[in-house]
Protein backbone atom coordinates (compact mmCIF):
# COMPACT_ATOMS: atom_id res chain seq x y z
CA UNK A 1 0.00 0.00 0.00
CA UNK A 2 1.38 3.52 -0.58
CA UNK A 3 2.36 5.02 2.27
CA UNK A 4 0.56 7.79 4.24
CA UNK A 5 1.49 11.78 3.30
CA UNK A 6 2.61 13.38 6.65
CA UNK A 7 0.33 16.45 7.15
CA UNK A 8 1.43 19.68 6.46
CA UNK A 9 -0.48 23.25 7.32
CA UNK A 10 -1.01 25.27 4.21
CA UNK A 11 -2.14 28.79 3.77
CA UNK A 12 -5.39 28.99 2.08
CA UNK A 13 -7.50 31.76 -0.43
CA UNK A 14 -9.49 33.70 1.56
CA UNK A 15 -11.58 34.17 -1.22
CA UNK A 16 -13.51 31.52 -3.12
CA UNK A 17 -11.51 28.57 -5.05
CA UNK A 18 -10.51 29.40 -8.64
CA UNK A 19 -7.57 27.60 -9.39
CA UNK A 20 -7.53 24.10 -11.50
CA UNK A 21 -4.00 22.15 -10.65
CA UNK A 22 -3.44 19.88 -12.84
CA UNK A 23 -0.23 17.23 -12.88
CA UNK A 24 1.89 16.92 -16.57
CA UNK A 25 3.43 13.53 -16.62
CA UNK A 26 0.72 10.33 -17.04
CA UNK A 27 -2.24 13.02 -16.56
CA UNK A 28 -1.56 15.49 -19.58
CA UNK A 29 0.17 12.96 -21.65
CA UNK A 30 1.11 9.39 -20.94
CA UNK A 31 4.62 8.23 -20.05
CA UNK A 32 7.45 9.99 -17.67
CA UNK A 33 9.33 12.41 -19.61
CA UNK A 34 12.04 13.06 -17.02
CA UNK A 35 12.73 9.05 -15.75
CA UNK A 36 12.62 8.62 -19.80
CA UNK A 37 15.42 10.73 -19.45
CA UNK A 38 17.26 9.35 -17.30
CA UNK A 39 17.01 6.26 -18.34
CA UNK A 40 18.20 6.85 -22.20
CA UNK A 41 20.94 8.55 -20.79
CA UNK A 42 22.50 5.33 -18.47
CA UNK A 43 21.48 2.60 -20.94
CA UNK A 44 23.83 4.63 -23.34
CA UNK A 45 26.96 4.53 -21.77
CA UNK A 46 28.02 1.28 -20.45
CA UNK A 47 29.96 2.60 -17.04
CA UNK A 48 26.90 4.72 -16.42
CA UNK A 49 24.73 1.32 -16.20
CA UNK A 50 26.71 -0.13 -14.22
CA UNK A 51 26.57 2.36 -11.81
CA UNK A 52 23.04 2.84 -11.94
CA UNK A 53 22.82 -0.89 -11.45
CA UNK A 54 25.56 -0.74 -7.97
CA UNK A 55 23.57 1.86 -6.41
CA UNK A 56 19.79 0.48 -7.78
CA UNK A 57 19.66 -2.03 -4.15
CA UNK A 58 19.50 1.62 -2.44
CA UNK A 59 18.21 4.11 -4.40
CA UNK A 60 15.50 2.51 -6.51
CA UNK A 61 13.17 2.07 -3.62
CA UNK A 62 13.61 5.88 -2.21
CA UNK A 63 11.34 6.48 -5.61
CA UNK A 64 8.42 5.06 -4.32
CA UNK A 65 9.42 6.70 -0.52
CA UNK A 66 7.96 10.66 -1.16
CA UNK A 67 10.33 11.88 1.80
CA UNK A 68 12.94 9.93 0.26
CA UNK A 69 12.16 10.22 -3.33
CA UNK A 70 14.63 13.42 -3.82
CA UNK A 71 17.63 11.69 -2.62
CA UNK A 72 16.54 8.65 -5.44
CA UNK A 73 16.12 10.95 -8.00
CA UNK A 74 19.17 12.91 -7.38
CA UNK A 75 21.26 9.88 -8.07
CA UNK A 76 19.79 8.85 -10.94
CA UNK A 77 20.18 12.04 -12.27
CA UNK A 78 23.77 12.38 -11.44
CA UNK A 79 24.62 9.29 -12.51
CA UNK A 80 22.92 10.39 -15.75
CA UNK A 81 24.75 13.58 -16.31
CA UNK A 82 28.43 13.02 -14.64
CA UNK A 83 31.18 14.54 -16.91
CA UNK A 84 28.64 16.38 -18.99
CA UNK A 85 29.36 19.98 -19.41
CA UNK A 86 26.95 22.43 -18.46
CA UNK A 87 26.45 23.04 -22.38
CA UNK A 88 26.83 19.71 -23.42
CA UNK A 89 24.03 18.65 -20.65
CA UNK A 90 21.62 21.77 -22.34
CA UNK A 91 22.12 19.85 -25.98
CA UNK A 92 21.67 16.12 -25.25
CA UNK A 93 18.39 17.72 -23.05
CA UNK A 94 17.48 19.80 -25.80
CA UNK A 95 17.42 16.18 -28.50
CA UNK A 96 15.78 14.30 -26.21
CA UNK A 97 12.77 17.07 -25.63
CA UNK A 98 12.96 17.15 -29.74
CA UNK A 99 12.51 13.76 -30.63
CA UNK A 100 10.30 12.56 -27.34
CA UNK A 101 6.83 11.37 -28.69
CA UNK A 102 3.91 12.82 -26.59
CA UNK A 103 0.64 10.52 -26.47
CA UNK A 104 -2.26 12.75 -25.13
CA UNK A 105 -4.85 11.57 -22.68
CA UNK A 106 -7.41 13.57 -24.45
CA UNK A 107 -10.36 13.38 -22.23
CA UNK A 108 -7.79 15.22 -19.44
CA UNK A 109 -6.01 18.02 -22.41
CA UNK A 110 -9.87 19.13 -23.16
CA UNK A 111 -10.88 19.68 -20.18
CA UNK A 112 -7.57 21.39 -19.51
CA UNK A 113 -8.22 23.71 -22.64
CA UNK A 114 -11.62 24.32 -21.78
CA UNK A 115 -10.77 25.77 -18.06
CA UNK A 116 -8.30 27.54 -20.24
CA UNK A 117 -10.71 29.23 -22.63
CA UNK A 118 -13.14 29.51 -19.89
CA UNK A 119 -10.74 32.05 -18.16
CA UNK A 120 -10.15 29.72 -15.86
CA UNK A 121 -6.09 29.84 -13.37
CA UNK A 122 -4.91 26.77 -14.54
CA UNK A 123 -1.36 25.75 -13.14
CA UNK A 124 0.68 22.35 -14.13
CA UNK A 125 2.53 21.19 -11.34
CA UNK A 126 5.20 18.41 -12.39
CA UNK A 127 7.59 16.58 -11.26
CA UNK A 128 9.57 17.01 -14.35
CA UNK A 129 12.73 19.51 -14.47
CA UNK A 130 11.47 23.49 -15.67
CA UNK A 131 13.38 23.27 -19.02
CA UNK A 132 11.57 19.84 -19.82
CA UNK A 133 8.20 21.02 -18.64
CA UNK A 134 8.20 24.27 -20.74
CA UNK A 135 8.85 22.71 -23.98
CA UNK A 136 6.00 20.26 -23.58
CA UNK A 137 3.90 22.82 -22.75
CA UNK A 138 4.86 24.82 -25.48
CA UNK A 139 4.29 21.95 -27.34
CA UNK A 140 0.55 21.30 -26.42
CA UNK A 141 0.11 25.15 -27.24
CA UNK A 142 -0.49 26.54 -23.55
CA UNK A 143 2.62 28.44 -23.46
CA UNK A 144 1.78 31.82 -21.43
CA UNK A 145 -1.89 30.25 -20.69
CA UNK A 146 -0.97 28.59 -17.67
CA UNK A 147 1.18 28.81 -14.51
CA UNK A 148 3.75 26.24 -14.06
CA UNK A 149 5.79 24.56 -10.84
CA UNK A 150 8.61 22.64 -11.62
CA UNK A 151 11.37 20.40 -10.00
CA UNK A 152 14.67 22.30 -9.89
CA UNK A 153 18.03 20.95 -10.71
CA UNK A 154 21.61 22.08 -9.83
CA UNK A 155 25.25 21.15 -10.95
CA UNK A 156 26.97 18.94 -8.47
CA UNK A 157 30.43 17.83 -8.08
CA UNK A 158 30.36 17.33 -11.82
CA UNK A 159 26.84 16.36 -12.24
CA UNK A 160 23.41 17.29 -11.86
CA UNK A 161 21.14 16.50 -9.05
CA UNK A 162 17.62 17.81 -7.85
CA UNK A 163 17.14 20.66 -5.62
CA UNK A 164 13.94 20.42 -5.57
CA UNK A 165 11.83 17.43 -6.35
CA UNK A 166 8.16 18.69 -6.83
CA UNK A 167 6.10 15.67 -5.65
CA UNK A 168 4.13 14.64 -2.94
CA UNK A 169 4.10 17.55 0.08
CA UNK A 170 6.86 19.57 -1.65
CA UNK A 171 4.50 19.90 -5.00
CA UNK A 172 1.46 21.53 -2.91
CA UNK A 173 4.37 23.40 -1.17
CA UNK A 174 5.79 24.73 -4.67
CA UNK A 175 2.39 25.47 -5.29
CA UNK A 176 1.96 27.66 -2.70
CA UNK A 177 5.27 29.39 -2.92
CA UNK A 178 4.76 30.26 -6.54
CA UNK A 179 1.22 32.31 -5.27
CA UNK A 180 -1.12 29.43 -5.90
CA UNK A 181 -2.87 28.38 -2.16
CA UNK A 182 -5.30 26.07 -2.09
CA UNK A 183 -8.19 25.37 -2.03
CA UNK A 184 -8.34 24.20 -5.57
CA UNK A 185 -11.41 23.77 -7.49
CA UNK A 186 -10.03 20.38 -8.87
CA UNK A 187 -7.25 18.80 -9.01
CA UNK A 188 -6.08 16.11 -11.51
CA UNK A 189 -3.40 13.41 -10.91
CA UNK A 190 -2.57 9.99 -11.98
CA UNK A 191 -0.94 8.89 -8.75
CA UNK A 192 -1.79 8.57 -5.01
CA UNK A 193 1.70 10.63 -4.12
CA UNK A 194 -0.21 13.38 -5.24
CA UNK A 195 -2.87 12.63 -2.26
CA UNK A 196 -1.85 16.56 -0.81
CA UNK A 197 -3.13 18.70 -3.81
CA UNK A 198 -5.75 16.10 -4.69
CA UNK A 199 -6.72 16.87 -0.55
CA UNK A 200 -6.95 20.10 -1.19
CA UNK A 201 -9.15 20.40 -3.72
CA UNK A 202 -13.01 20.75 -3.75
CA UNK A 203 -12.90 18.04 -6.73
CA UNK A 204 -10.46 14.95 -7.02
CA UNK A 205 -9.58 13.33 -10.47
CA UNK A 206 -7.63 10.60 -10.81
CA UNK A 207 -6.14 9.63 -14.55
CA UNK A 208 -4.33 6.61 -16.01
CA UNK A 209 -4.02 4.77 -12.47
CA UNK A 210 -2.53 1.94 -11.33
CA UNK A 211 -5.71 0.22 -9.07
CA UNK A 212 -3.39 0.48 -6.11
CA UNK A 213 -3.49 4.20 -6.48
CA UNK A 214 -7.54 4.33 -7.13
CA UNK A 215 -7.63 1.75 -3.87
CA UNK A 216 -5.88 4.26 -1.26
CA UNK A 217 -7.07 7.08 -2.69
CA UNK A 218 -10.49 5.97 -2.59
CA UNK A 219 -9.68 5.13 1.36
CA UNK A 220 -8.68 8.64 1.63
CA UNK A 221 -10.90 10.88 -0.14
CA UNK A 222 -14.17 8.96 -0.62
CA UNK A 223 -16.79 9.89 -2.48
CA UNK A 224 -14.85 13.20 -3.44
CA UNK A 225 -12.26 11.01 -6.09
CA UNK A 226 -13.70 10.62 -9.33
CA UNK A 227 -11.35 8.81 -11.71
CA UNK A 228 -11.22 8.52 -14.65
CA UNK A 229 -11.11 5.43 -16.53
CA UNK A 230 -7.38 5.28 -18.91
CA UNK A 231 -5.80 2.47 -16.88
CA UNK A 232 -2.13 2.44 -17.31
CA UNK A 233 -0.64 -0.78 -19.24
Amino acid sequence: MTPAMPATTMPTSESEPHIVVYDMDGTLFRGDCGGAFIKQQIKSNIGRLLLSILIAPFAFPMLSIPSMRRIGVSAYLWIASVGLSEADYKKILDEFIAQYRIKPIEPVLTECRKDIAEGKKVVIATGAGHEMASAFIRHLGMENRVGLVTSQSVRFFGGMISLIQANGETKLRELVRHGYSPPYVRAYSDTASDLPILRAAAKAFLVNYREKDRIYLSQKLGEKLQVIDQIKP
